[in-house]
């Protein structure tokens, strides 16, 4: 098949554009033709924020280009990844008029929340979702504390609700998790176009752990409060001695990481490291904490985890906690409660064979679920259906 993957960039580096990357090498791989159409980041374009908005609502330039890359490529799919903000979901209009079914995978909540993330004042919000203008979103300037932005964009999604681009457009919506899926559902998606496709990560192998003496709790991502860290950091200073806490990643919290490693012997701060550096310390580590307060998609950190056979302890949000604990690969925590995460972490510390019973157990979900063979029949089985539809 010819598949064109279509994504508009962000300036930080996210797990959308190593799934990009990653799904159009496995597709190239599997004797599929994979054409890329990108859109730069809002802030290496220079537009004035008159511009920028106009554009997040239709882009003309951004449809007339999917237009000739259609014409010229002829795919059989269109594959978009993220449209927002400036790509604007006028270019499923381009491939609707082009007769070319396309798919699009919700990385995010922008379909539902103009912020992306269902996150205000650092806490979960889902004013918006539910309501075909998200006013509330604009009513608390939450896309880049502008409510000029913010307004553009619900003028994007309610305009492209009410012609149709997304009921007629949109061949097929992508959610990682069946929560996201409810999610876009509750918001008044049609439950018949939305099918949940989670991603996948390269398959690390099985090499054993290295013999070093140490029993490890890793972080890894980045030092952000919707992150969880601080309630990482509030809870491992209740615990008792067995375990070391080792944080890889970088962010607004890394002064407050710094400080507490200064003065806590049992945490290591290492920086920020490359995907083959935080494979080798979730190799070898005792379980992956990943304490998030938001809807987080399905965080690589979790596949990767998974990969390499090592058991998870995440906050119990449905969209990735659901899978975790249902799989019986971990445990959850109250989200935002240090104390019990502390609780789980010290299960964890007085008995050292708790995470290890899980490891077999960890990898087969891997296998099963998040591995690059299962990913890639999962996306020629939905191309072949849209296509063929």
């Amino acid at each position: 098949m010819r598949i064109l993957q279509l994504h508009n960039h962000h300036a930080s580096l996210g797990g959308a554009m190593e799934v990009l990357a990653h799904e159009g090498e496995l597709l190239g791989r599997a004797g599929h033709e994979v054409d890329q159409l990108t859109l730069e980041p809002t802030e290496q374009l220079g537009l004035s924020a008159l511009r920028a908005g106009a554009k997040s609502v239709w882009n003309l330039e951004a449809q007339r280009a999917v237009s000739e890359r259609i014409r010229d490529f002829k795919p059989d799919v269109v594959h978009v990844h993220t449209p927002f903000p400036l790509m604007s979901p006028s270019v499923f209009r381009a491939a609707h008029a082009a007769g070319v079914p396309a798919v699009t995978t919700l990385h995010s909540y922008r379909w539902s929340c103009v912020v992306g993330t269902c996150v205000r004042d650092g806490r979960i919000c889902e004013d918006c979702v539910g309501s075909k203008l998200k006013l509330a979103g604009v009513r608390h300037a939450c896309y880049h504390d502008s409510r000029m932005a913010s307004g553009a964009l619900t003028v994007g999604l309610g305009l492209h609700r009410a012609i149709g681009t997304t009921t007629r457009a949109v061949t097929r919506y992508l959610t990682l998790t069946d929560f996201a899926r409810r999610l876009m559902i509750r918001d008044g998606y049609p439950a018949d176009r939305i099918e949940v496709k989670p991603n996948s990560v390269p398959d690390p192998g099985v090499d054993g752990r290295s013999t070093r003496s140490d029993r490890e709790v890793l972080f890894a991502g980045r030092l952000i409060e919707i992150k969880g860290v601080r309630t990482l950091l509030d809870a491992w200073s209740r615990m008792p001695a067995g375990l070391r806490l080792v944080i890889a990643g970088d962010g607004e919290l890394r002064p407050l990481v710094e400080e507490r490693a200064a003065r806590d012997p049992s945490i290591s701060y290492l920086g920020w490291l490359d995907e083959d550096e935080v494979t080798a310390r979730m190799r070898d580590a005792e379980v992956v904490v990943v304490p998030s307060q938001w809807y987080e998609g399905l965080p690589l950190v979790i596949l990767r985890s998974l990969a390499v056979g090592t058991p998870l302890l995440v906050s119990d949000l449905e969209n990735f906690s659901e899978d975790v604990v249902g799989d019986g690969v971990g445990w959850s925590f109250r989200t935002g409660d240090a104390a019990a995460l502390t609780e789980q972490l010290s299960a964890v510390a007085a008995d050292p064979g708790r995470a290890d019973s899980l490891r077999d157990r960890a990898r087969q979900s891997y296998l099963t679920r998040y591995s690059p063979d299962v990913d890639l029949v999962r996306l020629e089985r939905v191309y072949r259906e849209v296509a063929g539809a």
